[in-house]
């Protein structure tokens, strides 16, 4: 591979708002990010996909693998209520790649990237010296918070209701396809709930290691809270069973806490109450339990966990 010829190959494509006053192909990219008069500051979050982790690059189409490092990082942006300006991608792909591969991984992030209004601006492509070293994508999105600012994952108050978009659950097929290759980041939905709730939209937080896991953090920094889901609730993909829905990760919906109505549907995408924040006894260490009939299970460490096999 000819890392100066993929590059120029990739310099010349793509198209970028005004926002963008120089692009890819010189040292730093330079925005104009005072052309609207929206939220203040910029969100920043920077995510990545390794193959054997995250994906399998043997029997995946590259351009895939490309927009699924994209989605990941703007699924961040979506569990903060943010609205992307400009992504940058950094690529170390595995020795012995022709120019052609690397074109194919860059154009499923540019066509997710553009797909979602934040353009690929700059980056850096490598190759591995190491035959048996796989793929590593990282990507940086930089996005702005909307007029009504920011939502944090920490802000959860006791009595709120639990709600979660979409289905979880089943999210990685046996021969390494699913949804956690064709998800669709909840940006707009995001964007919409923020908009409807407003400060009754209290924490927020993206579903990628799994709904117990990841709601834990929701209220991690406060020892006297507790999230209380009922297993019934858990609105789960098709084959998929409420333990699933919790564990197997890479759901990349929203899960969220709001003492407001909660719309039943959002932009065609399905919002379920699943349970409510409750208080407890700082000596009870389990942040999330799941109700089962008479039965609570301890769900505060169920989840994907990213390291190698």
């Amino acid at each position: 591979m000819n890392e100066h010829a993929v590059l120029d190959r990739i310099c010349a494509t793509g198209s970028f708002g005004p926002e963008v006053r120089i692009g890819p192909g010189d040292d730093m990219a330079l925005l104009d990010l005072a052309s609207e008069s929206s939220g203040t500051g910029v969100l920043v979050a920077v995510d990545q996909i390794i193959d054997g982790i995250h994906v399998c690059v043997d029997g995946t189409p590259l351009s895939i693998i490309g927009r699924k490092a994209v989605a990941r990082a703007l699924s961040d942006v979506a569990a903060m209520a943010g609205r992307p300006v400009a992504s940058l991608v950094s690529a170390v792909v595995p020795m012995g790649w022709s120019d052609e591969s690397a074109i194919e991984l860059f154009e499923g992030m540019r066509d997710a990237a553009t797909q979602y209004r934040s353009p690929i601006i700059g980056g850096d492509l490598a190759v591995h010296q190491d035959a048996a070293s796989p793929l590593t994508c990282s990507v940086t999105v930089l996005a702005r918070p909307t007029e009504h600012g920011p939502v944090s994952r920490f802000g959860a108050q006791v009595g709120d209701r639990i709600c979660v978009t979409g289905r979880l659950g089943g999210s990685l097929d046996e021969d390494g396809a699913g949804h956690h290759l064709t998800f669709e980041p909840r940006i707009g939905e995001a964007i919409m709930l923020h908009a409807i709730l407003g400060e009754q939209l209290h924490a927020m937080i993206d579903l990628s290691d799994g709904l117990g896991t990841d709601a834990a953090h929701m209220v991690e920094r406060d020892p006297c809270m507790q999230m209380h889901i009922d297993a019934s609730l858990i609105p789960c993909s098709e084959g998929s069973s409420w333990r699933q829905a919790v564990h197997d990760g890479e759901d990349y919906e929203l899960c969220f806490c709001t003492s407001g109505l909660v719309p039943e549907q959002i932009l065609e995408c399905p919002v379920t109450e699943i349970g409510r924040v409750v208080e407890c006894s700082a000596d009870d260490a389990r942040r999330v339990v799941v109700v089962d009939g008479s039965d609570e299970h301890d769900v505060t460490n169920a989840g994907w966990e990213h390291v190698t096999k």
